[in-house]
């Protein structure tokens, strides 16, 4: 059952009177520490160049955050050594590969206190032992495989361990961005790009020891902005635009070819005001000996050699004497339409295999009989007041350009079980609140910004979502900032945080109350409470690459130095 489910938030997380955030001057404590060997950052080769890899590899996060202890950050150098918060200790060392292009960045996520999935960026994906990480313990690789084919690079985008069994079961996603050739037609072929999550489930052996017990594939034409495993990891909830997803597929194998992502049309068809025309790519010469075509006034047939191309009845009547077909590396056939005016939805009823080519001039035509509904011109009429004055509107009050979905795709029928419209919902960003729990979304309503926590399902109506908290008007503060690379909040939700591309940091706390009576000079209202934002500027002018939030400190990574700023003036736990 594909349950469409709403988002409606608490009203009690809401404040319709909030004033604003007010700028505060009090200095912000920055610590930082320098590296030499500096981060492995991975840029686009020539090849990759569409918006899928533009935004996978520029929205990049170099620094990662540990769910089960908060205050510990990672990152990867160009050594290809882990290294861990500010202490830069050296946890462990990749297999090293000579970087080349095509490659990713690397990535590195914490599935249990005592597992990382790490992907070097060039193919290989190691299960490393890390012991307990509050230590400093030595990290033992457990397993590594080119589990995506030779040389096949990805990146990890979530990772969960589930207990199946008796024995645990590593469930990893894996992203990557793979091009497919579209064919326009007999002699024009064109590169596209599209989105492969695949999903591998990894089972522990007696030994300690893991192999690759299960695959499913999931491709996307467009870009994911999120995409985790349920926390029971019996679901994939990705974060995509709608219309444009393939089911799941299972390989149970150790290793098959990927599918497709688009079935090839059996055959294509344009429809005009007189006439409708079919193609028929054939794989083989033929003649016309090899042909055998029957036309009636409702109904055809035709025949290649002992193959049936096409059988059943059609949309409408057609002109059975006056149709007409040839050869010519293809074959072509044209039909006369019996009666003009009537739009044919599909060429021959219940009949799925074919490929309609809309005509221009019958779009055109379309198009102007439904202009009066559908019209961008503004109504004159002076008695008509306006409706709103669009000087007023603002770059930060325009709808997203993609209108997304979040949708729940089941392991076991790999069918969309649930998916909720996210249209008037902007995507601001995501973040792991709880280490057992998948990663919260923060979407935009109206001007606030609204946390949700997603749970799984207990029946076929409803997917339990949880409207857990608010940061008021951040939907409004953060469309102003254009320069925006990275949006995080702290796992208790007092802070979130803006980071440009370079040096500034914009940070905005929760509304505090005030002890003392304090009045607004214009309306005369009292002020129960008070939000602050501060500006932190860095001391260089370098990329930041990464960022990553806990309940006390702010941690922002550039290409040589880790920065911790210590938002919360609490006592750091000592991790």
């Amino acid at each position: 059952m594909n349950t469409l489910i709403e988002l409606r938030p608490d009203r009690n997380l809401l404040d319709a009177n909030f004033s604003g955030y007010k700028l505060s001057l009090d200095p912000v404590t920055i610590y930082r520490h320098n590296f030499e060997t500096g981060i492995d950052h991975v840029l686009p080769s020539d090849e990759q160049y569409s918006f899928l890899h533009a935004k996978i590899f520029g929205l990049h996060n170099h620094l990662y955050g540990d769910s089960w202890s908060k205050d510990d950050v990672y990152f990867i150098d160009k050594q290809w050594k882990i290294q861990k918060s500010v202490k830069n200790l050296n946890f462990g060392k990749c297999q090293v590969h000579v970087r080349k292009p095509g490659h990713y960045n690397t990535s590195l996520s914490f599935p249990s206190p005592e597992l990382a999935v790490l992907a070097d960026g060039a193919g290989t994906l190691h299960i490393v032992k890390t012991g307990s990480r509050t230590e400093a313990s030595r990290w033992k690789v457990l397993f590594s495989d080119e589990v995506c084919g030779k040389e096949r690079s990805f990146i990890v985008v979530d990772s969960r361990i589930n207990i199946s069994n008796y024995r645990q079961e590593l469930h990893v996603l894996l992203l990557w961005i793979d091009e497919v050739q579209n064919k326009v037609n007999s002699s024009d072929e064109h590169a596209s790009f599209i989105t492969k999550i695949e999903w591998i489930v990894l089972s522990e052996g007696e030994n300690n020891d893991w192999s690759i017990a299960t695959r499913r594939f999931f491709t996307s034409l467009v870009t994911m902005s999120q995409c985790f495993a349920g926390s029971t990891c019996n679901s994939l909830s990705p974060l995509i635009a709608p219309y444009n997803i393939d089911p799941l597929n299972v390989v149970t194998e150790a290793r098959t070819e990927l599918y497709t992502l688009e079935r090839q049309p059996e055959y294509t068809w344009l429809q005009t005001a007189d006439d409708i025309t079919i193609w028929f790519q054939l794989a083989e010469k033929i003649t016309k000996s090899d042909l055998n075509i029957t036309i009636n006034t409702n109904s055809l047939r035709i025949q290649c050699n002992n193959e049936i191309l096409l059988e059943g009845l059609t949309f409408h009547n057609l002109e059975s004497e006056l149709s007409t077909w040839s050869i010519n590396k293809e074959i072509e056939m044209r039909y006369i339409i019996n009666k003009q005016g009537f739009i044919w939805q599909e060429f021959v009823k219940g009949d799925l295999r074919g490929e309609q080519i809309q005509d221009p001039a019958l779009v055109e035509e379309i198009h102007q009989k439904l202009a009066h509904l559908c019209s961008d011109k503004e109504v004159t009429d002076a008695n008509c007041p306006p409706a709103f004055n669009s000087e007023q509107l603002e770059d930060c009050d325009a709808m997203p350009v993609e209108t997304t979905i979040l949708v729940r795709l089941e392991a076991n029928t790999h069918a969309v079980s649930h998916r909720i419209n996210l249209s008037g919902h902007q995507w601001l960003f995501n973040v792991s609140l709880k280490a057992e729990a998948v990663p919260a979304i923060c979407l935009r309503h109206d001007v606030d910004g609204c946390l949700w926590q997603m749970d799984n399902p207990q029946d076929d109506k409803d997917w339990p979502k949880t409207h857990i908290g608010t940061f008021l008007a951040f939907g409004y503060v953060q469309a102003s900032k254009q320069q925006k690379k990275f949006c995080t909040c702290a796992p208790d939700m007092s802070f979130v945080a803006v980071c440009e591309a370079t040096r500034h940091i914009y940070i905005y706390r929760q509304p505090v109350a005030i002890l003392s009576e304090l009045r607004n000079r214009r309306t005369g209202r009292q002020v129960a409470n008070i939000a602050k934002q501060q500006l932190v500027n860095l001391d260089i002018m370098a990329e930041v690459l990464g960022v990553h939030a806990s309940n006390q400190m702010l941690y922002i990574l550039t290409s040589n130095t880790l920065y911790a700023l210590h938002i919360n003036q609490d006592t750091i736990s000592e991790n």
